[in-house]
């Protein structure tokens, strides 16, 4: 299961890095949150789980906190059908992000291991 997870991952990823961030948006910093700072970190995520082992317990929260913010504030792109989609996907990736990396943390608990 893991490995389709990662697989539909990927092909999100390659759709996320397809588009361009929303125009009108660099400079909009909702519920103070820097939009630019929090894609970056949500594909950064992305790009670890991909590459690498499970994050570890104190990354694991920062993604989580990242997820809980971005899914507070999509209603404030609505207003905007580009950057509704734009940030959906971005959002869609992480929380996919946060499955596969779960998954990879249970297995390294039965193994005795654990992430990074």
């Amino acid at each position: 299961m893991a490995d389709e997870k990662t697989d539909l991952l990927a092909c999100l990823w390659d759709e996320f890095n397809a588009m361009r961030f929303p125009n009108g948006w660099y400079d909009q910093e909702p519920e103070g949150t820097c939009l630019v700072t929090l894609g970056t970190v949500l594909t950064g995520f992305a790009a670890s789980v991909l590459d690498g082992p499970s994050l570890g317990a104190r990354h694991r929260e920062h993604l989580r906190r990242r997820i809980v913010l971005l899914g507070e504030l999509l209603p404030a792109f609505a207003v905007d059908g580009y950057a509704s989609r734009y940030f959906v996907a971005l959002y869609r990736m992480a929380v996919l992000t946060e499955e596969i990396d779960l998954e990879r943390e249970e297995i390294d608990l039965e193994r005795g291991g654990g992430g990074i």
